[in-house]
């Protein structure tokens, strides 16, 4: 989510080139299907159409290898389901490491990372072998702890009058631009995550000033350690990701300065953070930020 597995990646390749294998990343082969199995269980306990056509395709790209529509669009949303994720990837990725499952080649994601763990010196399939059974234990637990531990909360705008079920009327809040700059739709993001809503609706913006403030009354629920995304609950619920450029996570923070943290209760107007607008753009990341 963060972006940190980046940090082990030149390991990964310098283990693979040096020793003609790799353990270090193998642990985390497991959280693709940690993330299908409990976007599954929640499938199946959450009827509402219209969060269905977020979760299956997120799903489908779970089993493909790529989670970030999961993680966006499901996860961080639902959050006891992430949780769940963390712990469950966290216990098969401790089996893969007990049994010191290697892969001796570079490509593939998902499944298709499974040939790259043949031996190609003895042939053995010992490590197909041990992925697999990890396989199986990341979706039959990833499952089980979301039927057991996670309860649907749709139903939480609903009361129950006179034996009739009402549902409260929705709050309209105004939110205001984060940023000063053109407005532009989710549609032109070069990022689906974004572009095709599944995180949520929005709108995207090509910033003029390296300054983000605050659109809302509320409580800052998320900073990312990189400084480039911040998460926003307003007083009245209404949750708000504003994400500064794409893949701007792989800048490690440089160029961004947060002015506030998690936990702070911010308003409307309050700088949250300042970034540097040109340095982002002379490293070559597009600045047009989606909230």
């Amino acid at each position: 989510m963060f972006g940190l597995h980046w940090g082990i990646i030149p390991i990964y390749f310098n283990n693979i080139v040096t020793n003609g294998f790799d353990n270090v990343m193998m642990p985390y082969y497991c959280t693709t299907f940690v993330t299908s199995a409990v976007l599954i269980a929640i499938l199946l306990k959450n009827k509402d159409k219209s969060f269905r056509k977020v979760n299956i395709p997120a799903t489908i790209s779970s089993l493909l290898g790529t989670t970030e529509p999961a993680v966006y669009g499901v996860l961080i949303p639902k959050k006891k389901p992430l949780l769940i994720s963390c712990i469950v990837s966290a216990i098969v990725g401790g089996f893969y490491g007990l049994f010191n499952l290697r892969k001796f080649a570079m490509g593939g994601m998902s499944f298709f990372e499974l040939p790259g763990m043949i031996d190609p010196k003895t042939h053995s399939m010992n490590n197909v072998y041990i992925a697999l059974i990890g396989i199986i234990l990341s979706f039959i637990l990833g499952f089980i702890a979301t039927m057991l531990f996670w309860k649907d909360d749709t139903s939480k705008n609903q009361v129950v009058s006179n034996q009739d079920v009402t549902t409260k009327d929705t709050l309209q809040e105004l939110i205001e631009s984060p940023l000063e700059g053109k407005v532009l739709p989710l549609s032109e993001v070069k990022d689906e995550v974004f572009s095709k809503g599944y995180i949520g609706k929005g709108f995207a913006i090509e910033p003029t000033k390296g300054e983000v403030t605050s659109p809302v009354n509320g409580t800052i629920t998320t900073f990312f350690p990189t400084g480039h995304a911040i998460g926003i609950t307003s007083d009245s619920g209404v949750e708000i990701l504003i994400h500064v450029g794409m893949d701007t996570v792989n800048l490690e923070g440089k160029y961004f300065t947060p002015l506030v943290k998690k936990g702070d209760k911010v308003t409307i107007g309050q700088k949250l953070l300042n970034f540097d607008l040109e340095g982002i753009k002379g490293e070559g990341y597009s600045v047009i930020t989606p909230a």
